[in-house]
């Protein structure tokens, strides 16, 4: 099934915190988060609420004792399935969420990652017309 959306279109505009930094195009989702941050030490959980080729954010009530470039391991699960990325802290919003950019070994989103947002484009693209 093709579509005319694509994984890793670049955004235009703003989004909810102002210029828009994201590379990759946000896909809207609902899911349960868990990050561990070795650094300093600490758990927090919340909401997956959008997610790209690039990264993710979070949003939960904790105050977050993270800095900017902070190391998470995440572990997540949306439409049913869970994942587990690395990640590091690019926007930390105490009381309110954390975005997070993915780092992957090899700088190139695995498979899993294209499916899943593949499932998201396919789940919200409006039905084909027929001829």
């Amino acid at each position: 099934m093709e579509t005319s959306q694509d994984i890793s279109a670049t955004p235009k505009g703003e989004g909810a915190g102002g210029k828009e930094r994201r590379l990759n195009r946000r896909h809207d989702c609902e899911g349960f988060a868990e990050g561990w941050v070795s650094h300093p030490e600490s758990l927090f959980r919340g909401e997956i609420r959008d997610i790209s080729l690039s990264g993710c954010y979070i949003r939960t009530k904790a105050r977050l004792n993270m800095a900017r470039f902070a190391a998470v391991d995440l572990r997540f699960t949306l439409k049913g399935q869970r994942y587990r990325a690395a990640a590091r802290a690019m926007d930390v919003r105490q009381g309110r969420g954390v975005g997070l950019e993915f780092t992957f070994p090899d700088s190139q989103p695995p498979e899993w990652l294209k499916h899943l947002l593949n499932a998201f484009i396919e789940t919200a693209a409006p039905p084909a017309k027929r001829a």
